[in-house]
């Protein structure tokens, strides 16, 4: 049996319902007005939060890179080993030598803050406790995330390099 296009048709609009050009056109113009509006929240987004730019100054630092890898590869020769202890309060440096021995009259500073964001950042300057023990003032710091980059620098020579570097993640909890 062979069915026509006039059946066909028949019993397609058999309910009162056809689609025709405007339904057409209705569908795409809101499906396009979703597409726009998810882009365009999507778009406010991504300006008005992180900007992506971590380090100041990025241009110069990347020209300058081979010898900030030389710089570290001296460091790591020093072989000096550093661990954190942190609470809302206070962190607490220790800093030992290869052979484990304590580390003792350096400079110790730092700048602490959130991944995601420069609202929260500053520096934190650490005193010397002995035996290699290095403690942060008082910091009131809130829970969560947050990344601390520290180092360790000739007591004497203000405008020295670091003879130490330690940047680590810190999760604070209540």
């Amino acid at each position: 049996m062979t069915t026509s296009s006039d059946e066909i048709a028949t019993r397609a609009g058999s309910d009162g319902w056809k689609l025709n050009g405007w339904h057409v056109l209705a569908g795409l113009i809101v499906f396009f007005g979703v597409m726009i509006a998810v882009n365009g929240v999507f778009l406010y987004f991504a300006m008005t939060t992180f900007t992506g730019i971590e380090t100041a100054d990025a241009y110069r630092k990347g020209v300058a890179y081979n010898a900030s890898l030389e710089e570290s590869r001296q460091l790591d020769k020093l072989g000096w080993k550093g661990a954190l202890k942190a609470t809302g309060e206070r962190i607490e440096f220790v800093l030992k030598t290869a052979d484990g021995a304590p580390v003792r009259g350096v400079r110790v500073e730092g700048r602490i803050g959130r991944p995601a964001t420069d609202t929260f950042d500053r520096t934190v300057a650490f005193e010397d406790a002995g035996s290699g023990v290095y403690r942060s003032q008082p910091l009131a710091l809130a829970p969560g995330n947050w990344i601390l980059a520290l180092e360790a620098h000739d007591p004497v020579d203000v405008v020295s390099s670091p003879r130490y570097r330690l940047k680590e993640r810190l999760w604070l909890s209540q």
